[in-house]
């Protein structure tokens, strides 16, 4: 996993993107406990997911991403690292 800044990461595995998401929480100061009750599931789902489970739910995914704050974008690669830099 490619780190751009400590707020954007490139993922390319379910457990990079489990592995980013639970730093991400942690930096938070969350618990997966109420990480998974502002998010309607279960902890054990929740731990499924950070550690990388590849057949993990996407919509439960996604909520929960929306959840943390965090957002999804899709990009041909290389593109999105330069656009948000011409951004600022």
């Amino acid at each position: 996993m490619a780190d751009t800044s400590p707020e954007f990461q490139q993922v390319w595995t379910p457990a990079e993107l489990g592995q980013a998401v639970r730093r991400h929480r942690k930096t938070r100061r969350l618990t997966q406990h109420k990480v998974a009750g502002l998010t309607n599931v279960s902890i054990g789902f929740l731990s499924d997911f950070e550690n990388g489970k590849p057949t993990a739910e996407i919509g439960k995914i996604l909520g929960t991403l929306n959840t943390l704050g965090l957002d999804v974008y899709i990009a041909p690669r290389g593109l999105l690292p330069q656009a948000l830099k011409d951004k600022r």
